[in-house]
């Protein structure tokens, strides 16, 4: 593999080299239309696609939202759930967990996670964030800071690859560019005290953007402390009239303590209480993650070439019940893409490498410290080439079509260093062809109407494989890949004063990944079992009812079943099959406020569907005012009240939990107040 990638380097840069040989003017910028206001833009490029530009999008199942200034300064935005629960198809947990992290979904993609995600690619300022083997840790991403989020639900691998049953593409930039200074001072309940800053400066046509926190709290549960500072740079240069450069860095550094999920028993007498044995062994997380990446944008004369690569390093030391884990992470790719367009035709070529290396220790946990003797020492390493093309063919200037295919080459390969049940030394082979077809219509100027039938595949991650419940090392040679095909069929409608998107959708899972706990010290593993079925229905609004006031409304109604065996019918665990997010925005004059309410079904935490965990709503409101009180700065101070109602419910569930510890509990009301300094 690493002599793979160093040829198609060196083909990369010789192909590169010529390309810039060449030389013609851009064409002129035309003149887009915005929800609000009119603007005049360059060609927008539509990061989901991974360097594709917007046309590719019309035929799928893709949602921006953008944030505007009064919600990244008004809005505490501590999790990814306060700042993206208004797409539809998502799914985000807070665990109040940090050593966890969130839980996020894309429909029932990344269910069976017990940490991190699995199953969606996450990139963050255009680094993936996702490994090789399909599972990401979103640690870096700072969601105070975010300015614009894409989610592409249902089958992605055309784009993504391995894990890409939906893609989340998050950005930093701050666009338009306005040079300027701002610090956040935050505080509240739980012992919240968080301290952020961000600066944009701009020098003619090049910019940099930078941001920093550093959030410390005592936690709604007890042993939940947590520490983690992120930061994140991005500069933008302009090379020529035909070429640009971004150049991103981002890292995180976080210690948190680790609760544990409780019993009902445990959760009727205290939620707020941390499970013995977690703190008995002081679990909890110390991970370090630092990631660099540079994009490189030009034109050609046949298209537009897109050359990015990164690099990503990863230190974690995890003391849990069962074991002390001790890992250290180095990845790196490139991609590039060639777009061009031809008369009716659009064409494009991708080629992915991706390389993922593991060193993995585990040790007896004695006391939060690592004991002797080594349990396992192991490493792993994943590597992903693929290749892919897309076409696109306008039948009418109404009418186009898409088709698309990608050959995905996935390759584990696992050493064995302990050697004191025999060398545990193996490889896995996946080689999978996910293909994509797909039809736009547009009705009328902003509607269209879209089909698509797409497919996705999941290998099991590394930690999935090296998790075997006969205890023995190496990769578990029973787990396989699941698969995923779907169908869509939706419309858009885009106006001044209205925004909306309808989406049907038809999924079957073959092969479904599934995790289990056996009695004790609560390790989860993993088995394939059979099919899934799952359809629903994805509603986005946002209207401008007056000028002053706005409404977002996101709705998603789903069936998830198990097909086979003793299981059909069953729902699967963990995954509410209703949920509904609508928010009101009023702003006048200097004062801005807004409120959410949030309501979900019921779902059920157990493959039988024995166990489940009640529905509930919430309301949270948050109230922010913009004065210039001090000569040469705005002065924005804000409060927030989460959980205005006070509501006693569970935020998320460890799904097929052993000894019946399913319930991870949600704080109940908690108020934080801020306070924004910014150079006008």
């Amino acid at each position: 593999m690493r002599r793979v990638l160093f040829w198609l380097a060196l083909g990369l840069s010789l192909w590169l080299r010529n390309a810039l040989a060449q030389e013609r003017p851009l064409p002129r910028f035309r003149t887009q239309q915005d929800s609000l206001t009119v603007f005049q833009l360059p060609p927008v490029l539509v990061e989901a696609t991974r360097g594709f530009t917007a046309p590719w999008g019309e035929a799928l199942p893709l949602l921006t939202l953008e944030r505007r200034p009064p919600e990244v300064q008004f809005r505490p935005a501590l999790t990814l759930t306060e700042t993206l629960r208004e797409l539809p198809g998502l799914w985000l947990n807070d665990r109040q967990n940090y050593a966890l992290g969130e839980r996020l979904l894309v429909r029932s993609a990344g269910w069976q996670a017990a940490f991190g995600v699995r199953g969606v690619q996450v990139v963050l300022d255009g680094i993936p964030l996702t490994m090789p083997d399909g599972q990401a840790v979103l640690d870096p991403v700072d969601p105070a800071f975010i300015r614009r989020a894409e989610l592409l639900r249902g089958p992605a691998a055309l784009f993504w690859g391995n894990g890409s049953a939906g893609a989340l593409v998050l950005s930093t930039w701050p666009e338009p560019i306005r040079p300027g200074l701002r610090v956040r001072l935050l505080g509240g309940s739980y012992g919240l005290r968080r301290l952020g800053g961000e600066a944009v400066l701009r020098a003619g046509p090049h910019a940099l953007a930078f941001h920093a926190s550093h959030l410390e709290q005592e936690g709604y549960r007890a042993h939940s402390q947590t520490r983690l500072s992120r930061f994140g740079l991005q500069a933008g240069v302009r090379l020529d009239a035909r070429t640009r450069l971004r150049v991103t860095l981002a890292g995180s550094w976080l210690n948190a303590r680790h609760p544990g999920a409780l019993t009902a028993d445990e959760l009727d007498r205290d939620p707020r209480q941390a499970s013995a044995r977690y703190v008995a062994t002081r679990a909890g997380k110390d991970s370090r993650q630092g990631q660099l990446g540079a994009t490189f944008v030009h034109r050609l004369p046949e298209g537009w070439l897109t050359f990015t690569t990164f690099a990503l390093v990863r230190h974690l030391d995890n003391p849990l019940p069962f074991a002390y884990i001790r890992l250290r992470r180095q990845a790196a790719g490139i991609r590039t893409t060639w777009t061009q367009e031809r008369g009716r035709w659009r064409t494009g070529l991708g080629l992915d490498v991706t390389l993922q290396d593991d060193d993995r220790q585990n040790f007896p946990n004695d006391n939060g410290r690592p004991g002797t003797p080594r349990l396992l020492d192991q490493r792993e390493r994943v590597g992903e080439l693929a290749l892919f093309g897309l076409a696109r063919y306008a039948f009418t200037p109404r009418l186009q079509a898409l088709a698309g295919l990608r050959l995905s080459y996935l390759h584990f390969a696992l050493t064995d260093y302990l050697l004191t049940n025999g060398d545990q030394s193996g490889r896995r082979t996946f080689s999978v062809w996910t293909p994509t077809l797909g039809v736009v219509y547009r009705v009328a100027s902003g509607t269209q109407l879209f089909a698509t039938l797409g497919t996705a595949f999941e290998s099991p991650t590394t930690t999935e494989l090296v998790n075997r419940p006969d205890g023995r090392g190496g990769f578990n040679p029973e787990l396989d890949p699941q698969y995923l095909y779907g169908i869509e069929l939706g419309g858009r409608r885009r106006e001044s004063t209205l925004q909306a998107d309808l989406t049907l959708f038809y999924q079957w899972v073959r092969g479904r990944i599934i995790p289990f706990q056996l009695e004790g010290d609560g390790r989860t593993f993993y088995r394939n079992a059979g099919r899934t079925r799952q359809y629903g229905i994805e509603l986005w609004l946002q209207a401008r009812l007056t000028p002053a006031l706005q409404a977002r409304l996101a709705y998603t109604g789903a069936r998830y079943r198990f097909e086979e065996a003793e299981l059909r019918g069953k729902r699967l665990p963990g995954l509410p099959e209703q949920r509904l997010a609508l928010t009101l925005q009023y702003r006048r004059g200097p004062l801005w406020l807004e409120t959410t309410g949030t309501a979900v079904g019921p779902c059920y935490a157990d493959d039988a569907n024995t166990v489940r965990v009640d529905g509930y709503v919430t309301v949270d409101v948050t109230l922010g005012l913009a004065r210039s009180l001090l000569p040469g700065f705005d002065v924005q101070p804000f409060v927030s009240v989460q959980n205005v109602l006070d509501r006693r419910y569970v935020g998320s569930v460890v799904v097929n939990a052993g000894g019946g510890r399913y319930f991870e509990p949600a704080a109940g009301r908690s108020v934080r107040f801020g306070l924004n300094l910014r150079t006008p």
